[in-house]
Order: structure tokens, then C-alpha cells, then sequence
């Protein structure tokens, strides 16, 4: 099989929102201090309110602030900065699957995969990931897919590593 593609930061964006909702513990993290921010919001809230003193509020409005930051723009503008300084994401690529692993192919290198290096990979809304490592992966989007190529592909993944949704 062969898929000829170029990456957009957009892939890049999505797949690393994939890469970091991958695990149940983190989502299941990410929603208890979600819900403990909501409850000390409350709180202070209710007590700057109760007190008639705004403000108690002002050390909460920097918080959400640095929320925001860390958990929405911080992400956004590193992936953003990353595929703009890696000048080996831009450029058509092509990715050839065959019973020994994955050859990929782009603009100023190459790299042949063997299936037994794969560790795992995971699928997106978008795109498929293909981890060699716990943190290191390659993104193939599901766009330059026809629909009977995608089922073929998820057929190879299911036969040579394990997948996950």
C-alpha cells in the first residue's frame, strides 16, 4: 500500500491533542482538576460575594488566566512552533506498507520501520499515529486516504501492532 501526503499544522495540532488525551488517566486527571478549579472557583466565589469584598477575587482571575495559558495557548503555540522550525515536516511525503514495516519517505530523508519497532498506534478523528516510542510518533492523516485504503490500513495495523481509539 501507498499514500502520498504533505502535513499541515493542523495535522500537526490535532495529532498532538490526540498524543495527549491518548491515555484514560490523563482525561481522567484533566476532568478531576477541571472539576476542583470549578469547586475552588465556587468557593472564592461565594466568600468574595459573601463579603462583600471583590477583591478576594482577583488571585482567581489570574488563576483562570494561567489556566487558560497552560492548558489552551501554551500547547497550541509550541505545536505551531514546532512544525514551522522542522523543516523535515513541510513537503510532500509518501509512506509505503508492506509485510516488513513502513518505509516513509519525505523531502531530505527517509526512514524504513520494521513492524516489530512499533510499540503501538493510535487513531484520531483525524489521523493515525505511529508510535516507536512512548513519546515519539508519526502522523499519517486520514485525508489522503480513499475509504477502502483506510480499512485495508487498519487491517495491517491490527495484524503487526497493537491499536488504539
Amino acid at each position: 500500500m501507498e499514500i502520498a501526503y504533505e502535513l499541515m499544522q493542523n495535522d500537526f495540532t490535532e495529532a498532538f491533542a490526540v498524543h495527549r488525551q491518548r491515555r484514560s488517566a490523563v482525561k481522567g486527571f484533566m476532568v478531576v482538576v477541571f472539576w476542583m478549579g470549578i469547586a475552588f472557583a465556587s468557593h472564592v466565589l461565594y466568600g468574595a460575594m459573601r463579603a462583600h469584598d471583590t477583591m478576594r477575587l482577583l488571585p482567581l482571575f489570574f488563576l483562570a488566566i494561567l489556566w487558560v495559558i497552560v492548558v489552551e495557548i501554551f500547547p497550541r503555540w509550541n505545536v505551531r512552533r514546532q512544525f514551522t522550525k522542522q523543516p523535515g515536516a513541510h513537503g510532500p511525503r509518501k509512506l509505503m506498507l508492506d509485510v516488513s514495516g513502513a518505509h516513509w519517505r519525505w523531502s531530505g530523508g527517509s526512514a524504513d520501520v520494521e513492524w516489530r519497532n512499533y510499540i503501538r498506534s493510535v487513531e484520531g478523528a483525524n489521523q493515525i499515529l505511529f508510535y516507536t516510542s512512548p513519546s515519539c510518533f508519526n502522523i499519517l492523516p486520514k485525508r489522503a486516504m480513499e475509504a477502502e485504503q483506510l480499512s485495508e490500513l487498519r487491517s495491517l495495523l491490527s495484524q503487526n501492532i497493537q491499536t488504539r481509539k
